[in-house]
């Protein structure tokens, strides 16, 4: 299915920027010229002065800069505010356009802008990125820890610096997202019983092998994998849809959120 919407930025109950004058910014400046944009947007000179000349009043900027025309010939550029508003609509668009692949993909979680995002955008290094959304907070000095409910209903613990609590702006029913590396998780049969070690169960999904090492994914619940990356002699007591365990220190997650 080929879904589209149309965006459109409004001030107040007027219309100021669609498809087509921003598709008109843009040629204005490429060419410099108002006549010449009108021209590559496909619209008439007088409709492009009237659509500049209404977002420069409608504005609390104006977007568009003109010298008249004279021996130099005149010209016309995007001001920094006009600039701005092409990034911005271009920025929304692109929220628009995962927003709308979301809703056809049963797949994405929807709790949170945050979770459509991870899913169609975020790229890092972390093997593990799972959303999560903080139950409560215990400050403890220089860090404070963060207990945090997964997607699947499982509770962990995160510690984080006060500073990146209070940089974060993190607050109880947050929804954030948790990075980890798979190097950080052990994958176990048993329970872990360390202090300060997250035991989430889950059942093994698959096992591959890299070498002297195996990648684990580890189904915990719904949508959420963990995986793990350890000495492949350590997994020989792993059986593929089986339970097992995903063991990892709550100081190896990174904490990412939206405000």
């Amino acid at each position: 299915m080929d879904l589209h919407a149309l965006l459109t930025l409004s001030l107040g109950d007027k219309s100021f920027a669609n498809t087509r004058r921003i598709a008109l910014l843009r040629q204005v400046a490429n060419t410099g010229s108002i006549s010449q944009g009108a021209k590559l947007a496909g619209i008439s000179y007088k409709a492009a002065w009237d659509a500049i000349n209404e977002m420069n009043t409608t504005m609390p900027e104006p977007v568009v800069s003109s010298e008249k025309g004279g021996k130099g010939g005149g010209g016309a550029k995007l001001t920094e505010f006009g600039e701005r508003l092409l990034k911005v609509y271009s920025i929304t668009s692109q929220v628009q356009e995962m927003a709308l692949s979301a809703l056809l993909d049963d797949s994405v979680d929807m709790h949170s802008l945050l979770d459509v995002m991870a899913h169609f955008s975020l790229k890092t290094s972390a093997r593990n990125q799972l959303t999560a959304r903080i139950h409560s907070i215990e400050p403890l000095g220089l860090n404070d820890s963060l207990k945090v409910t997964l997607a699947g209903g499982q509770q962990i613990q995160i510690s984080v610096t006060h500073a990146s609590f209070e940089r974060l702006q993190l607050a109880l029913n947050q929804s954030i997202l948790l990075l980890f590396k798979a190097p950080a998780v052990i994958a176990s049969r048993y329970v872990c019983q360390s202090e300060g070690q997250n035991c989430v169960s889950g059942h093994l999904l698959s096992v591959t092998e890299l070498a002297d090492k195996a990648e684990l994914a580890i189904n915990i619940g719904g949508k959420d994998v963990i995986y793990s990356v350890m000495p492949l002699a350590d997994t020989q007591t792993l059986v593929l849809g089986q339970p097992c365990f995903a063991c990892f220190d709550a100081t190896q997650v990174i904490v990412a959120s939206m405000n």
